[in-house]
């Protein structure tokens, strides 16, 4: 099944998942499949991380190269890098960012690859991590493109459980990758929720 199809433009959707799951798996699904532009959002190397494992278990790994990618801290470049922002004090300028977005966005909408979020959260104090929800927020409902906030679940319910929840809040809709699919767990499309869709 198309993932993406399941989704609106202008949605923000949180996938949750364990550092056991193959959520990477999901991740190829969505960039092979886009059909719009893709721009990857790479937040302490994260990108590298599913890249190298991707290409480890024999997948063409092409459309990972073929990407654009904004670069969050970190030192591995994958793909047409065309930004790069200074995490300073765990916190992303929206300045910056939103200049960067500016630059690259056209007529057509993009697809939004989010990965390393719950890095930023783990090294952040309450307020930081605040403003971290306050931007994924402010971005819900924007027409240039959908997200996917792809988040370990384990490492930010051990660090400071109440984000999570405020980003399920926030969220359009929520996914959970676990070895039996992904799960639909909230969703514009009151239909679907609880339907399990395999990897």
């Amino acid at each position: 099944m198309d993932i993406l199809s399941l989704f609106k433009i202008g949605e923000t959707v949180l996938v949750e998942y364990s550092g056991t799951s193959r959520v990477e798996a999901l991740f190829y699904n969505l960039i092979a499949r886009a059909g719009l532009p893709v721009l990857v959002d790479d937040i302490f190397d994260t990108y590298y991380e599913f890249y190298v494992r991707l290409k480890v278990a024999g997948f063409d790994v092409t459309p990972l190269e073929d990407a654009m990618v904004v670069k969050m801290g970190g030192s591995r470049r994958i793909g047409n890098v065309v930004g790069e922002l200074n995490i300073s004090k765990y916190v992303i300028s929206e300045q910056e960012y939103a200049t960067i977005i500016e630059k690259i966005k056209k007529d057509k909408p993009f697809l939004n690859l989010v990965l390393g979020i719950h890095k930023l959260i783990i090294l952040g104090s309450i307020l930081e991590n605040m403003n971290v929800v306050k931007m994924v927020s402010s971005y819900v409902g924007r027409k240039e493109r959908v997200a996917f906030y792809f988040i370990n679940k384990g490492v930010v319910n051990k660090h400071s459980p109440p984000i999570l929840d405020l980003l399920e809040e926030v969220a359009t809709s929520v996914l959970e990758v676990t070895e039996r699919g992904v799960i639909i767990k909230k969703a514009i499309n009151k239909e679907i929720i609880g339907e399990v869709i395999p990897l």
